[in-house]
């Protein structure tokens, strides 16, 4: 019987000290996440995401790459394990995720147009581009990826009548070749990505940023698990390890990574604030 015990015993240790999991929701999309290649993990999100996965140690992490619309299908019906990094913040996934204080900030989307193209002429100088302007040309076209969040500013004018900006499927490619192309004349995109897109396209052209009228110039983006009691718990642990990490010299220079230096500095008149703040979004649980 003694030695019945004596083997019984290991198997209960190591049930009680296991580690519970989080499984880490992901999707291809660089700079921010880089799946596979030579750069695989090397996104400047995947690197600010491992930085706070060594500050949490006590869970088992595994990261689990997908796509925007199954990553949107798993966040409807989460496990209790599952979280996700950089997320930005709505009401329907607010329905099943709990969001934690802000992970990352950067720079919102913008208008993208050839340097040479008459859009940049037009709205260079002053409070920003028109958006109800300029989608109702039937001259020109513009587009987004599609399975993508945008701000209501945006969505109000996608995929509509009358309306010349539509959405596309760009996995695994760079829409810089597309806008460069010819291909259409405006793009709505994170200023990073589309430097990113730009340092490794074939044809180098100079393009334009545009500021986009009414919407705030900087976005902030959100841990998030589900929304239950251990995921609650997961979130407390999260925030802790955040609250440490947002102040280091290494998570910011990270985060602003891929920006050109005249955002760089737009940005960082914004870190006091966003270090301090210990409040998740206003309308999550």
């Amino acid at each position: 019987m003694k030695a019945v015990v004596l083997l019984v015993l290991p198997l209960i240790s190591g049930t009680v000290l296991a580690k519970p999991g989080i499984d880490w929701l992901s999707v291809h999309w660089p700079p921010f996440r880089i799946a596979d290649g030579a750069e695989k993990g090397q996104g400047h999100v995947d690197q600010m995401q491992q930085m706070l996965m060594a500050e949490l140690p006590q869970y088992r992490h595994q990261v689990h790459y997908s796509n925007f619309a199954r990553v949107e299908q798993a966040l409807a019906a989460p496990t209790a394990q599952t979280c996700i990094f950089s997320l930005l913040y709505n009401e329907t996934r607010a329905k099943t995720m709990r969001y934690s204080i802000p992970a990352v900030i950067s720079v919102n989307v913008m208008l993208h147009v050839r340097a040479e193209h008459p859009l940049a002429r037009q709205w260079q100088t002053g409070a920003g581009v028109a958006l109800a302007e300029v989608t109702a040309d039937p001259a020109i076209n513009g587009m987004v990826e599609r399975n993508r969040g945008y701000p209501a500013i945006v969505k109000q004018y996608l995929d509509v009548a009358d309306s010349n900006l539509s959405s596309q499927s760009l996995q695994n490619i760079n829409p810089v070749d597309l806008l460069l192309a010819n291909r259409f004349d405006y793009l709505i995109e994170f200023p990073d990505r589309v430097r990113y897109f730009q340092s490794i396209a074939p044809q180098k052209s100079q393009l334009v940023d545009l500021p986009i009228r009414g919407l705030d110039p900087l976005m902030v983006s959100y841990a998030a698990c589900q929304d239950s009691a251990e995921g609650e718990l997961r979130l407390r642990d999260i925030n802790r390890a955040l609250q440490k990490l947002r102040s280091t010299k290494a998570y910011q220079t990270s985060m602003m990574q891929w920006l050109s230096p005249h955002r760089q500095l737009q940005l960082q008149k914004y870190l006091p604030q966003f270090i301090s703040d210990v409040n998740p979004p206003k309308s999550s649980k």
